[in-house]
């Protein structure tokens, strides 16, 4: 603009120095046409000369804005189309977050008729006839994109929805792979893959969605990163547990192996901790099984851990309880009661009922309650609690959601008389 400006300022101030000059020149302009002859002084003619190509210009540019009317009015008019299907595509997505498939549709409809972008109103359209429950007309948009490289991951998350929600697992597997395949980053994808693989028990494959899934969570700075990041570390455990259970018939060696990988991960995880401490003790390797257990025990003090400790140990009842009560002492601080409650329930299993009363009352000299909790087993998702370790949350059913837990100053389930 500035630069018009200027060229316009130069241009205005050479024609008026011209026209000083011309002014100050004496002479004429003589013209004969047809038998007329006209004399102009020089300043005159110049002066017409002027105006007439003014005059041209004046009309050249008024013809051109005559010619550039249709073109102008088209454009304004697109211009409100475009504006109009846009404010329709924008309600129909909002109809679609709000589950309500009637407007959806209507708006989805609407946006397909103003805008020539089948990308983007098919998408909505996809999207409002499967809220409506309108399956096939989804699959076929859904369908219909998979050519498309920039659309074709979209595509597969459509119809891997389709299939979740018709309850058809392998077709749904086949999208999530697929579409997995085409963005190996994505989340969504590695999610919905991770858990049809685990509900069909394939822990091999589930472990590479598992992957994916982690290195996004790590680069993620919200608050929920931290959280998200140790029920993968609990997912990794169990699904290298899993696979020792199915390895365990034919093949000892290897299903130790997938034991050794999830203790790894998560040395307290008691239900690889107790089976590989059987396998060891079975085999007589004694302080094999022990270092494992009491590494565990530090962790999470569990009387499964304390029965086969004695064995590992090969101590009688007293050299037990004095090395169980040594071993306690090195736990944190926030496990110390629950820990003093066990070692004493220990004794007082042993007989040494002595030992055991003097166990309890320094077990109730330490801070917290004694209240008694029903279940042991606490999942994180649900905030359900179960008795014994499972996979899948037989509450909620997910995966791999239950915590060893006890509420703070709980006693193991044990009472003792004062």
């Amino acid at each position: 603009m500035f630069k018009k400006l200027l060229i316009l300022f130069t241009i205005v101030i050479a024609a008026a120095a011209a026209a000083s000059w011309l002014a100050s020149q004496p002479g004429a302009v003589q013209i004969e046409w047809l038998g007329w002859r006209m004399e102009l002084p020089t300043s005159l003619a110049v002066a017409l000369i002027v105006i007439f190509a003014l005059i041209l210009v004046f009309f050249d540019r008024l013809l051109r804005a005559i010619r550039a009317m249709p073109r102008w009015l088209g454009g304004r008019l697109r211009q409100r189309r475009d504006d109009a299907g846009h404010r329709a595509l924008t309600l129909g997505l909002m109809a679609v977050s709000a589950g309500e498939p009637a407007e959806a549709r209507k708006h989805a409809s609407r946006a397909e008729r103003l805008l020539k972008e089948p990308k983007l109103t098919g998408l909505l359209v996809a999207q409002a006839a499967h809220l409506a429950g309108d399956h096939q007309a989804a699959r076929r948009y859904f369908t219909s994109i998979l050519d498309d490289r920039e659309t074709a991951f979209l595509g597969h998350i459509g119809l891997m929805r389709l299939a979740l929600d018709d309850h058809d697992s392998v077709k749904a597997r086949q999208s999530a792979k697929a579409a997995l395949a085409l963005k190996p980053n994505s989340v969504l994808a590695a999610d919905h893959l991770f858990k049809l693989e685990t509900r069909r028990n394939d822990w091999n494959a589930a472990l590479p969605a598992l992957d994916v899934m982690a290195r996004q969570q790590k680069k993620t700075k919200s608050k929920t990163a931290p959280d998200q990041l140790a029920l993968i570390t609990r997912q990794r455990c169990a699904l290298h547990f899993l696979k020792a259970g199915e390895l365990l018939e034919g093949d000892r060696k290897s299903a130790d192996k997938e034991l050794l990988t999830a203790l790894k991960i998560d040395p307290g995880f008691l239900p690889a901790v107790t089976m590989l401490a059987d396998h060891y003790l079975d085999d007589k390797a004694h302080g094999r099984a022990a270092k494992i257990m009491e590494k565990a025990f530090k962790i999470h003090p569990h009387d499964s851990i304390a029965t086969r400790l004695k064995v590992a140990w090969k101590s009688n009842d007293g050299q037990f309880i004095a090395k169980l009560a040594k071993l306690v002492a090195q736990i944190e601080s926030t496990q110390q009661k629950t820990a003093h409650y066990l070692v004493a329930k220990q004794a007082r299993d042993a007989g040494l009922d002595g030992e055991a009363e003097r166990l309890f009352n320094a077990a109730d000299d330490l801070d917290g309650g004694e209240e008694e909790a029903n279940s042991l087993w606490h999942c994180t998702s649900c905030k359900s609690r179960h008795d014994d370790w499972q996979a899948f949350c037989p509450a909620c059913d997910e995966f791999a959601t239950l915590v060893w837990q006890r509420p703070a100053g709980t006693s193991l389930l044990i009472k003792h008389d004062s």
